[in-house]
């Protein structure tokens, strides 16, 4: 039997059947992590064709490249710029190799050096995914059957490298899926924003693999950020302030853009005012805003990425998808609030009203009505012996009780007037004004123009802020003389109230009126607002314009309740 030959022998150690070399490949298919499986894959190439270095471009993302061993400076040059070229090509868009048994391998010859430099593509499917490349020596027979080979470890290793990448990747998207479902139950778990806002940056500094994270809202009024929430807890920055012109967080509130800065060193953006004031070395930045219906409220920001690689637009892009909620969390725990806060102003509301009414039944109409029954006790004991001082005493019992039946209709009426439902606003006040001329020691002065139709919870909401000023003047004002005007011009509703009493300090006032116990400015501010209008309140203590005028505009436009006078004539039209 004949000696195999050189290349016989070459071709049966590169055989698939090769032990060493099978249970390499097999090894590689448990590798989870891939810059491990490239570097057990270009290990498994060198070793094979005895090369004395490789080097091997995986195009993922992010890219990853390999090398081992030492090449001499041309070799290493050549392969960057092959390295570089394959990768500038992958990032324009897939590129395809045609199908064919031919091996793909590109031979170099460095006869200086002593050495061949192979290269073959990673292959997945018939898609180029990188390359591989291996510095053999010249002494070390390198024939076709070698060039196969090559091939098949090429497109062997693209295929698993792939798959080990899509798998690294399917599991990033199950962690962010599941960092957003957490998020997620803690949107639906607690109205408690800042326990959730601490559980959120907890969450995002894991899922990232940071050492901290920041949650800053805007104060616009004093155009700076505001900590809300931190993690680690240990840091001191809770409520601590930034100008809105300051870092890199400040940069992103301004200009509503996400963005990193792997080395903050570098960047001029960057300040290190927080860090000095909390101890903590701020190495590297991501940062994306929080927006609320495309406004920009706040800022997420995650720190010191603990990867070499540092944060990525995969990190921004989970930070965007965490802001969104965070900005949902903060939605929801301020209309919360805001429930809650109207709910106490509604509970305090119906407590004056209370108060009030029952005070008025107690100063006014109780008493009175105790006085007719005194009177007619005494009345009653007049009549066996004067009938004529009896006549005389039931007179004045009658203009009693006729008095103490005002006072009872005009409770009745401030309560709510049926007039609003039936007539309208100026009608209302008419009336009220009537009322209040009959019952109070100031004169009430009308003067009304005619105003555009209203709804009727509107012309409501306007009669209640009328009523409470005239309430505010009745218990503040020592006024001898009250004008109430109504008007409006082309584009707003005015109201006037105005007295001729004693007058106060409005700032001073509103300053101690949470220890005052006492909501009327208060409720008519609040009501204004409901109705997108503008309260304005001015007194004056001494000189001629003493006393105080209350006034409120509102613009005419259907937001604000006010009807289309053609369409209120069409409808009357019909209903006749």
């Amino acid at each position: 039997m004949a000696e195999p030959t050189n290349a016989e022998t070459s071709i049966d150690s590169l055989s698939i059947l090769n032990s060493p070399l099978l249970d390499g490949l097999f090894s590689l298919t448990s590798v989870r992590d891939v810059p491990s499986l490239l570097r057990q894959a270009l290990q498994i190439a060198r070793r094979t064709f005895h090369a004395d270095a490789g080097s091997v471009l995986f195009a993922s993302q992010p890219p990853h490249t390999i090398r081992l061993g030492d090449n001499p400076e041309p070799i290493a040059d050549y392969i960057r710029q092959m390295e570089a070229l394959i990768a500038r090509r992958l990032q324009k868009g897939v590129w395809r190799v045609p199908a064919s048994d031919a091996p793909l391998v590109s031979v170099r010859k460095f006869p200086a050096q002593r050495y061949v430099v192979l290269n073959t593509p990673l292959l997945s499917g018939n898609r180029l995914v990188g390359s591989l490349t291996l510095t053999i020596p010249q002494a070390v027979p390198v024939g076709s059957a070698h060039h196969t080979a090559l091939t098949r470890l090429g497109r062997g290793f693209g295929q698993v490298a792939t798959f080990a990448a899509d798998l690294w990747l399917a599991r990033q998207r199950y962690k962010e899926l599941d960092l957003i479902y957490q998020v997620g139950q803690g949107l639906v778990s607690t109205l408690e924003v800042d326990k959730l806002l601490e559980t959120i940056m907890e969450q995002s500094a894991n899922a990232l693999d940071a050492a901290a994270a920041s949650i800053m809202l805007i104060d616009e009024r004093r155009q700076e950020l505001v900590f809300e929430a931190h993690s680690p807890g240990r840091l001191p920055l809770r409520k601590q302030r930034i100008g809105l012109h300051e870092g890199i967080a400040g940069w992103v509130a301004r200009h509503g853009k996400p963005t990193i800065a792997n080395n903050v060193n570098a960047d001029p953006r960057f300040s290190r005012n927080v860090d000095v004031r909390t101890g903590f070395l701020t190495l590297s930045i991501a940062a994306v805003p929080i927006k609320m219906k495309g406004k920009t409220v706040g800022v997420l920001e995650v720190l010191n990425k603990h990867a070499r690689t540092g944060f990525t637009d995969e990190d921004l892009r989970l930070m965007s998808a965490i802001a969104a909620q965070a900005a949902i969390a903060l939605e929801n725990a301020r209309l919360y609030q805001s429930l809650r806060e109207e709910r106490d102003k509604i509970i305090k509301a119906q407590e004056e009203v209370r108060k009030e009414l029952s005070r008025n039944l107690h100063d006014g109409t109780i008493q009175q009505l105790s006085a007719i029954s005194m009177n007619l006790e005494y009345a009653k004991r007049l009549l066996q012996h004067d009938p004529k001082a009896a006549y005389k005493e039931l007179t004045g019992i009658q203009k009693l009780a006729n008095k103490a039946a005002r006072e009872a209709r005009l409770l009745l009426f401030e309560l709510r007037p049926i007039m609003l439902e039936t007539q309208g606003l100026l009608p209302t006040l008419e009336q009220y004004v009537a009322q209040l001329n009959e019952n109070e020691s100031f004169v009430v002065e009308a003067e009304f123009a005619p105003i555009p139709p209203l709804k009727k919870d509107v012309a409501g909401t306007i009669f209640s802020i009328i009523q409470e000023a005239i309430n505010n003047i009745k218990r503040h004002a020592r006024a001898t003389h009250v004008k109430i005007t109504v008007n409006a011009t082309a584009e707003h509703m005015l109201v006037h109230v105005k007295d001729n009493g004693i007058g106060f300090d409005v700032s001073k006032v509103k300053a101690n009126y949470t220890r005052r116990g006492s909501l009327g400015l208060l409720n008519m501010e609040e009501r204004a607002r409901l109705l997108d209008g503008v309260l304005a309140i001015t007194s004056h203590t001494e000189g001629p314009d003493r006393g105080t005028t209350v006034t409120l505009s509102i613009p005419i436009k259907p937001s604000t309740g006010f009807l289309d006078p053609s369409k209120v004539a069409e409808r009357k039209h019909d209903d006749d």
